[in-house]
């Protein structure tokens, strides 16, 4: 089903800021956007109607740095969170840090920051790690209402260090960057728990499991490049549990992006052009489903997955964005498709088609349990006049597949 309705936004956000915004999504840095074709190679899991959608613009005009910025979603207060370069001239410029309501488009301005490294919603309160005014790296905890800054913790480390953060047990968050993770108090700013990765690892991505136990680590290869590794750690001593190499994550091309789910982790990472998803369960990290090749079975039984091949959320072209909420996991790819997984099987409930009408990249997608919606940052660009819109598309799946 195509847009039932775009409609401009009264206080629409100055392009030079929304229009800037990259992909956040699961606790990594910046990745490419998801570009989502008009075209779509897989089959649907089941003939169903189409879900409804609404499009709703808040920028449009001519965008020369799309993917120089950081955001993330606050579905249930209505917010996108962005860091964006100050001036579409020089995307290596100061970055601000901005609130936008999605249903008005009206911003507010928070602090800005000589360099940036990461922007995260985790334990109440938003985190951004980076260097500020004085040009120290520090990770800042930001109030969600006011945008101003509660206190600022000193990170090791050069100011290019990209560190992410992800939530810790009650009253803390982790923070991560290199082979370094650091588990900090909310309150005090003081380190509670230390962890390091492997020799001859990066850190590329980190997420909290949603029942507070677990924390997941995904890294590249520096020595021998090709391949991702995915670590797990107890979320309250940083003791590692459990680690995989090798098999379906050989084929990554440096690191992964995740997205935890009760009982494991979704992992997904690039091949080169294309690239594969997958289910991880906890404790033992073994494949619970997903991860297909370019020309072979799925890892997992074939039973356990109502589609494959390429153009599917286990295997897919460009990108692939996911989210968890309300018992579901949430994918997006490139070829059109958003689909709701059962997260203990990897197995899509069912999935839609986006089909507007032309190109629409994908930069951020979170679900709204209350709601029972979809919500997504996205941008459509016309080839003809190089205009490109920027909307907040909000889906509204079938009950089925919420929990």
């Amino acid at each position: 089903m195509g847009w039932m309705r775009f409609g401009l936004v009264p206080g629409v956000v100055a392009a030079a800021v929304l229009a800037a915004s990259a992909c956040g999504g699961s606790g990594m840095a910046p990745r490419a956007p998801v570009t989502v074709a008009t075209s779509l190679s897989a089959r649907p899991v089941a003939s169903h109607a189409p879900w409804p959608e609404l499009g709703i613009v808040l920028a449009k005009g001519n965008d020369p740095v799309l993917g120089f910025a950081y955001q993330v979603l606050g579905p249930a207060a209505g917010v996108l969170y962005a860091l964006a370069p100050t001036t579409l001239a020089s995307p290596s410029a100061p970055y601000v840090l901005a609130a936008i309501d999605l249903r008005t488009g009206r911003m507010r301005r928070g602090e800005s920051y000589r360099q940036v490294a990461g922007l995260a919603l985790a334990s109440g309160s938003l985190w951004v790690s980076g260097a500020g005014p004085s040009g120290h790296l520090a990770l800042d905890e930001v109030s969600r209402g006011t945008l101003a800054t509660i206190r600022s913790v000193p990170l090791p480390g050069p100011s290019t260090l990209a560190w992410v953060v992800a939530a810790g047990p009650p009253g803390s968050v982790w923070a991560g960057a290199g082979r370094t993770l650091l588990r900090v108090s909310v309150s005090t700013g003081a380190v509670l728990a230390r962890a390091v990765l492997p020799p001859g690892l990066d850190l590329t991505a980190l997420v909290a499991g949603p029942g507070g136990e677990n924390l997941y680590a995904a890294a590249a290869r520096l020595i021998k490049p090709g391949g991702a590794v995915v670590l797990e750690y107890s979320a309250g001593t940083g003791g590692l549990v459990a680690q995989a190499d090798g098999a379906a994550l050989k084929w990554s091309a440096g690191g992964a992006w995740l997205t935890a789910v009760p009982g494991g982790v979704w992992v997904s990472f690039r091949t080169g052009m294309l690239g594969q998803s997958g289910l991880l369960s906890a404790r033992s990290l073994s494949v619970v489903g997903g991860f297909l090749a370019d020309s072979g079975p799925p890892a997992s039984n074939p039973a356990d997955s109502p589609v494959t091949g390429i153009g599917t959320v286990y295997s897919w072209d460009m990108g692939s964005d996911s989210a968890y909420g309300g018992g579901a996991l949430w994918v997006t790819t490139t070829g059109g498709l958003l689909a709701c997984v059962n997260p203990a099987t990897g197995r899509v409930r069912t999935q839609e088609t986006v089909t507007p009408g032309q190109a629409l990249t994908v930069y951020a997608i979170a679900a709204d349990a209350a709601a029972r919606q979809v919500v997504a940052v996205a941008s459509t660009s016309n080839n003809d006049t190089g205009v490109t819109t920027i909307v907040v598309l909000t889906v509204t799946p079938p009950r089925d597949c919420w929990r």
